[in-house]
């Protein structure tokens, strides 16, 4: 199994998340972008992510939560901006509350995703930009590192599968 590769940069408050799946584009793509499967991989366990909307397509946003163990829920959007079929999509990431209003008080995120294919499997670029190097580090503080590498290793053990 492969491991995520995080590289921080503080400077310009980015992200980058690389992961080598031994899986094809089309099938990492589909886990990127029905809710079906992100349901199954986006949270880390023992927290769910649950779709309360899905509209794939530039202008669309998937609105779902995250529902930890003890039944709290934390409301996010990721509005799509940009999507190249089978190749990437670009988007802007929140916390909401339950209606899908954008919370002030928290960090929004720029998310960048890219497939691309490397022998049998896929190579997976994720470039998560933030407005400030505080943000970033707010999210980090957080846990987002670990959350989201838990994250990749369980669409890993999903995308084997059949």
């Amino acid at each position: 199994m492969s491991e995520a590769k995080f590289t921080k940069d503080l400077e310009h408050a980015t992200l980058v998340v690389e992961r080598v799946f031994d899986a094809p584009v089309a099938r990492v793509w589909d886990a990127h972008t029905k809710n079906e499967w992100l349901e199954q991989w986006w949270a880390p366990s023992p927290w769910k992510a649950v779709t309360v909307e899905m509209d794939f397509r530039e202008g669309g946003r998937w609105f779902y939560y995250m529902q930890g163990p003890d039944g709290e829920r934390h409301y996010c959007v990721l509005a799509y901006e940009t999507i190249e079929a089978g190749r990437s999509t670009v988007g802007e990431d929140y916390f909401c509350d339950e209606q899908g209003v954008k919370k002030a008080d928290m960090p929004v995120s720029r998310w960048k995703t890219e497939l691309f294919a490397e022998g049998t499997g896929t190579k997976l670029v994720t470039t998560v930009t933030y407005a400030t190097r505080a943000e970033l580090e707010t999210i980090l503080a957080m846990g987002m590192e670990a959350g989201y590498a838990m994250g990749l290793n369980q669409l890993e053990a999903l995308l084997k599968q059949e």
